[in-house]
């Protein structure tokens, strides 16, 4: 019996909102129908004329709005629905309706509304008045006959006594702006946002038209009469699109570089070889290609269902959290109940990625700081991540960074912008195809576009020749791209001779880094004096080696002590490595080199093990590649993953002509690929290029022993130093080549 009553009870829910609908339509046509002293003329008739009646001397044109909001609880219960907060809602509603009666009421004595189908349509009063002079007066309630007689018939406490006009205004406009953020609930500070954005586009636009109509004025004054009405058309009426845009994207930066609000490194005095050198606009950038989301929101949706339906049937009540949607990642938090373990959901990532249908997925379990798991998937919608416009983004905040390096977005849409002097040295691995080289590319571009030639020197190692070939000419590099093994070793030793006359120069100052060299108090007479000669400004130098493995390959035992000097050393003296290989193997990445590089960006790899040697765990594996990729910050251990930046061919190309075309190459060294290994050392060849080289001569000599543990145990030193040592002993002829398994000979004592 009680089911009988309830199916009858919910036998049609949608019965409330459809009279609610039809009672708000017969309300807006009674008042529409309304005219005044002529209740045959309403539509419904004397019925019709009094309900017009009733609501229009009430609030006045404010009753339409009253039918429309019925009419839209109406169709809410009509749909299935019931509008949220309905109570609070409709208080914020009549705060509104108020504010806007007692408004339109002041419109009213402000006049203007003398006209005869107001007078007809709305509840119109006529009243003699003898100020100044008797005469007759029609009032037009707009705002409803209450209202109007506290705004103004209230003997001595009338709102305009005590307000006046004015204040009437103010207040209420405030009441009813107040209202109207609350009933739609908007939040203030994005809106406001919004509409400077709009604003300063809506400026942006008309200073364009403005600019390029004023040329156009002078050449009509030069031109023939017969030409005034060609040129016009020529001009205006097939610009090309994407030069448009450049165009006005530069207008706009040169307009906030004047007014100061964009700081950028041209806007200080500079001196020198460089005085005239300006670093390249971005009107010489592409921007980036957009990619249209129709249907983002439920297909979001649906794979969220779905991953909560394939928890479930593996016994786990996950509730979906937030979805962040990156250029190419979507991250789907889940919210765990209490009692399951992280490792349980972790292990159905192939579960997962079948039924969502996904190349591949990511499970963080759990999120760094959060009390979710997070579930990694590839974007229905993949977007690029465009170079000029993390760019432009970064020229707008007010700190800058000493080398800063565009790296890409993460999945929640946030740029990653790193400052190389923090990192200090970094390894990029990844396989083939998987977005190494555009990450090089968009590293050495970022230096180009932020830093000019005596700020940042460059120096590249490039074994394919064909990568990094086209940055030779620019004034920022050292040398030309070196392209040899040999070469390679000598730029290495150069950069630690380099390394060791910039740290006399820092004892000699009694400074402790870089940054305090160039921001001293120069003191030309006092440095004069000193033995050696110090320059005013001591720039940063950035050596990239691509294809690391390469090299290694050739002669690991040459490159890894240089290297590995270096990067204990050189962070202070400004000097920072970037090694890039697609082979990150444990005879590529030594362990000497490992701990010495905090920083790690990891592309695609081929296994788990390549991505635990690179990372120190799994994950690489799993990328999507094309610029997919985790980064581990210095001293951080949480990885971050992000779409790498891609910079087209031609960007770079307009950039290194813009830059070639103010300064030629400002080569240090000619060349390092046409030198003998031993023009760089730190000291002369008879002594060795190791600082405990004369110890390990003393000890062989004396003890007639050559051999490269016998050093170990002497020295106390690690394997890959002691072999460095017996090879310089060789070069130097102190003792003969190893021979197979027989004891190296010793040929000299002296």
């Amino acid at each position: 019996m009680m089911n009988v009553m309830e199916k009858k009870k919910v036998a049609h829910p949608e019965i409330k909102g459809l009279l609610t609908l039809v009672g708000s339509v017969l309300l807006f046509l009674c008042m529409v129908s309304f005219i005044h002293d002529n209740p045959k003329g309403n539509w419904f008739g004397i019925v019709g004329y009094g309900i017009g009646l009733g609501s229009l001397w009430t609030l006045g044109l404010s009753a339409y709005l009253v039918a429309a909001y019925i009419g839209w609880i109406g169709w809410k219960m009509l749909m299935g629905g019931f509008p949220q907060q309905l109570k609070m809602k409709t208080l914020y509603f009549g705060i509104g309706i108020v504010s806007l009666s007692m408004l339109l009421n002041l419109l009213t004595e402000a006049g203007g509304f003398s006209n005869g189908f107001i007078e007809k349509h709305l509840f119109s009063e006529i009243y003699l008045s003898n100020y100044p002079f008797p005469h007759r007066v029609v009032r037009f309630n707009l705002g409803g006959v209450p209202l109007y007689y506290l705004l103004r018939d209230v003997p001595t406490f009338n709102l305009q006594h005590l307000l006046s006009n004015m204040g009437v205004g103010i207040t209420f406009s405030l009441t009813g702006l107040m209202s109207l953020i609350l009933f739609t609930n908007t939040r203030v500070i994005p809106l406001i946002k919004d509409f400077r954005i709009i604003l300063r586009d809506v400026l942006k636009f008309l200073r364009v038209v403005i600019k390029d109509f004023k040329p156009t004025k002078i050449k009509r004054r030069k031109i023939p009469p017969v030409q005034k009405v060609v040129a016009p058309e020529v001009r205006y009426m097939e610009p090309p699109e994407e030069k448009e845009s450049d165009l006005k994207i530069t207008t706009h930066l040169e307009k906030r570089r004047e007014t100061g609000k964009v700081k950028t490194m041209d806007t200080k005095p500079y001196s020198g070889t460089f005085k005239r050198f300006r670093l390249p606009p971005l009107s010489l950038l592409t921007n980036a290609k957009k990619i249209d989301k129709p249907s983002l929101k439920k297909d979001l949706e649906r794979q969220a269902k779905i991953l909560e339906e394939t928890l479930l049937s593996f016994g786990v009540e996950g509730k979906i959290g937030e979805i962040n949607c990156g250029p190419t990642i979507t991250s789907f938090e889940v919210h765990p109940p209490s009692g399951v373990k992280v490792q349980k959901i972790k292990v159905l990532e192939n579960d997962i990625a079948l039924n969502l249908q996904a190349k591949s997925i990511r499970i963080i379990a759990p999120i760094p700081g959060k009390a979710a798991v997070g579930v990694e998937v590839p974007s229905l919608y993949p977007q690029e991540v465009g170079f000029k416009e993390m760019l432009s983004e970064y020229q707008k905040e007010p700190k800058k960074l000493h080398i800063p390096i565009m790296l890409g977005q993460t999945v929640s849409g946030d740029n990653v912008v790193c400052d190389l002097t923090k990192m200090p040295h970094c390894i990029i691995a990844g396989a083939t195809g998987s977005g190494k080289s555009v990450c090089i590319n968009s590293i050495v571009m970022s230096i180009l576009m932020t830093a000019r030639p005596d700020e940042v020197r460059l120096l590249l190692v490039d074994p394919k020749k064909v990568e990094l070939s086209s940055y030779a000419n620019l004034p920022h590099m050292i040398a030309p791209v070196i392209t040899e093994a040999h070469g390679a070793y000598a730029a290495l030793n150069w950069l630690v001779k380099e390394m060791a006359d910039r740290y006399e120069m820092l004892k000699r100052l009694k400074l402790r880094n870089i940054t305090g060299f160039n921001h001293r108090r120069y003191n030309p007479e006092k440095e004069a004096e000193m033995e050696m000669q110090i320059p005013r400004k001591m720039p940063y130098i950035v050596a990239i080696i691509d294809e690391f493995a390469d090299l290694m390959m050739a002669s690991s035992s040459d490159l890894e002590t240089p290297i590995a000097r270096i990067a204990q050393m050189a962070r202070a003296v400004g000097i920072h490595l970037i090694l890039a290989t697609q082979r990150p193997s444990r005879e590529v990445i030594t362990g000497l080199i490992k701990a010495n590089f905090p920083s790690r960006i990891s592309f695609k790899v081929a296994s788990r093990v390549n991505s635990q040697i690179i990372l120190d765990e799994n994950g690489a594996e799993s990328l999507l590649g094309n610029g997919d990729l985790l980064f581990l910050p210095p001293g951080s251990h949480n990885l971050t993953r992000a779409q790498g930046v891609f910079v087209r061919d031609q960007d770079i190309n307009r950039v290194i002509d813009h830059i070639e075309s103010q300064a030629g190459p400002q080569y240090l060294i000619k060349s390092f690929d046409h030198m003998a290994q031993t023009d760089f050392l730190t000291k002369g060849s008879s002594e060795g290029n190791d600082d405990l080289y004369s110890q390990a001569h003393q000890i062989i000599t004396e003890t007639g022993t050559a051999s490269t543990t016998f050093l170990q145990r002497k020295l106390k030193i690690g394997y890959a130093r002691a072999a460095s040592l017996m090879d310089e002993l060789e070069a130097n002829g102190v003792i003969g080549s190893q021979d197979g398994s027989r004891r190296r000979v010793l040929l000299k004592k002296d």
